[in-house]
């Protein structure tokens, strides 16, 4: 470090690296030329022999001092290209396309800078992964006491009240609990390893009855029956991602199903794949518009049909952890009016 200080400290080569290595080889390049024209001033060399020997090798070493110094330039790319890559990131947040084949020293350089870059861009994605998890799930809570303080304010039976602020109750607290968790996984840094959790073998009736007992207050409010039908053997699955992502779902057919309306949840095993379906007899899309439903912000959110509000991101988010588990969620439906169906699909074996 001490030659790079020594020579930070000229004005002209203190902001250029390259200028540094150029002025160093210039120097070293030119030695032999003052060796030999201090020899041929004190030699007893004829002065026309003297000067021919001198020009010549005046010549040849600029030509070579030329060529060198080009060469050198060119050779320093590489360390050029990683120095405005990083720039580039962070002034613009520009990923970088870096050779990584290369396996010298600025080579390697190139590699690091590309492997940083990709590292941070992971994490800048699970960041923003994680806060649209807790932005969704925030409100779920929310919009559950809400739906379960309307019931009450319109319940006077005596035991039915009490059974509503028992359900609420126990919805809070369930809820409560999970913010706790999040917030851990948060401190610990691994809310999207914990997405993965490790399988569970699980009656598959029970994985869907339990999400059904979490909305079960916002079906109630608006009157919708609910069927549970077809496979109910026991798999090994990520329990906590599947639920999440059926939570979603219904809470989506809810509130784009009609007052009094239905909704169907059938559980399909075939092979190793297990495809669990959710029907609902609402507001639809057109068909056309199928992709669009997991876009980040979909162009397609809107109000529910009790004006419940929507985030945008439910069904991104949905998307976006089936992948993680290896599974995939997709939508149809008949068009407007006509209702959809949300299947999520998830191998069982590997």
């Amino acid at each position: 470090m001490r030659t790079y200080t020594f020579l930070s400290h000229l004005p002209l080569l203190s902001k250029r690296f390259p200028l540094k290595i150029l002025f160093v080889a210039f120097v070293g390049i030119h030695i032999p030329l003052f060796a030999i024209i201090g020899y041929l001033l004190i030699s007893r060399f004829p002065i026309d022999a003297a000067k021919t020997i001198g020009l010549l090798t005046l010549v040849f070493t600029l030509l070579a001092t030329g060529i060198t110094l080009f060469l050198l330039n060119k050779l320093l790319k590489p360390v050029m290209i990683a120095k405005n890559a990083l720039n580039d990131y962070i002034a613009f947040s520009k990923t970088p396309d870096l050779p990584l084949t290369f396996e010298d020293e600025a080579g390697v350089l190139m590699a690091d800078v590309q492997q940083a870059i990709n590292e941070l861009e992971k994490y800048e994605e699970e960041r923003q992964n994680v806060l649209h998890v807790l932005s969704h799930d925030l409100q779920s809570p929310v919009r559950t006491a809400m739906g379960a303080l309307a019931l009450l304010e319109d319940e006077t039976d005596p035991e039915q009240r009490k059974e509503l602020e028992g359900m609420l109750k126990e919805t809070l607290d369930k809820q409560l609990k999970q913010l706790r968790y999040y917030l851990q996984l948060l401190k610990e840094q691994k809310l999207n390893s914990e997405l993965d959790a490790e399988k569970v073998s699980i009656p598959v009736p029970i994985l869907i009855g339990e999400v059904a007992k979490d909305l079960h207050m916002q079906m109630k409010a608006k009157g919708i029956d609910l069927t549970i039908g077809g496979f109910e053997g026991s798999l090994a699955l990520p329990k906590h991602s599947l639920q999440r992502v059926l939570k979603n779902v219904l809470d989506n057919a809810i509130k784009y199903s009609n007052v009094g309306g239905n909704i169907e949840i059938s559980a399909i095993k075939e092979e190793h794949t297990l495809k669990i379906a959710v029907k609902d007899y609402g507001v639809g899309f057109n068909e056309s518009c199928a992709k669009a439903i997991f876009a980040y912000n979909s162009p397609l959110q809107r109000l529910g049909t009790s004006n419940e509000p929507s985030t945008g991101i439910g069904m991104y988010l949905c998307k976006n952890m089936m992948r993680r588990i290896g599974g995939e969620i997709s939508a149809t439906s008949e068009g407007k009016g006509k209702g959809a169906t949300f299947t999520i699909i998830y191998t069982t074996r590997s």
